[in-house]
């Protein structure tokens, strides 16, 4: 089976944090602003980064108990996570959403086949998609303004339906991780948690651009 050399792959960034990083339940060490793969195959950890960035990110204190912590991201009226779909070419490199582009709008990459008009990706770099024909060329900057140190990954519009369906495919793996994650650290509302996080970021729907399942 050949592997493809281009992935896609929904990120978030992890938290900023200045002195010692406080969380009521286990996260691993990390960079702050670096990037996080969300998928079936995270640890208990890696979730708690998560689920920590996800309560700090929206203004929920992470000094107080986990019970209560996890209960205010239930009663939130919505949630928002920086981060998106990121590109991995291993000839060309990588594109990551950059500043103010969010993983609750990663269904915006599905329009792009139809509208040949790109979501919002971030800024500071500013990257962009465009359709050329039959080809998906996702660039790493140029968006807001021309720059001349840019770089594209091209991708095959056959190819890149089937990388979003990997995408989603992770995403429901790490949907269907919450639960028992939030059961381990003795979270009885688990099942809600799942809920609410499926509800905030839009994985569970079922039609893509050709009507089939996504």
């Amino acid at each position: 089976m050949m592997i493809s050399s281009i992935q896609m792959q929904a990120v978030i960034e992890v938290p900023y944090y200045e002195g010692d990083f406080l969380c009521p339940w286990e996260t691993p060490e990390f960079i702050p602003f670096s990037k996080i793969r969300l998928c079936a195959e995270m640890g208990y950890p890696q979730i708690g980064l998560v689920f920590a960035q996800l309560a700090q990110y929206n203004r929920i204190e992470l000094t107080a108990d986990r019970q209560t912590v996890l209960r205010q991201i239930l009663k939130a009226k919505s949630l928002v996570l920086p981060g998106g779909i990121q590109v991995v070419c291993q000839k060309r490199g990588t594109i990551s959403p950059s500043c103010c582009c969010g993983l609750e709008s990663w269904r915006e990459w599905i329009d792009v086949l139809k509208t040949g008009t790109s979501p919002w990706l971030g800024h500071d770099p500013s990257p962009w998609i465009e359709i050329t024909g039959d080809v998906v060329r996702v660039w790493s900057d140029g968006g807001i303004m021309q720059v001349n140190d840019a770089f594209y990954i091209d991708i095959s519009r056959t190819h890149f339906e089937e990388l979003l369906r990997l995408v989603k495919r992770d995403l429901e793996g790490f949907l269907f991780c919450i639960e028992s994650w939030a059961r381990e650290i003795g979270f009885v509302e688990s099942k809600e948690l799942v809920h609410k996080f499926d509800e905030c970021f839009s994985i569970m729907k079922n039609k893509d651009f050709r009507g089939q399942l996504l």
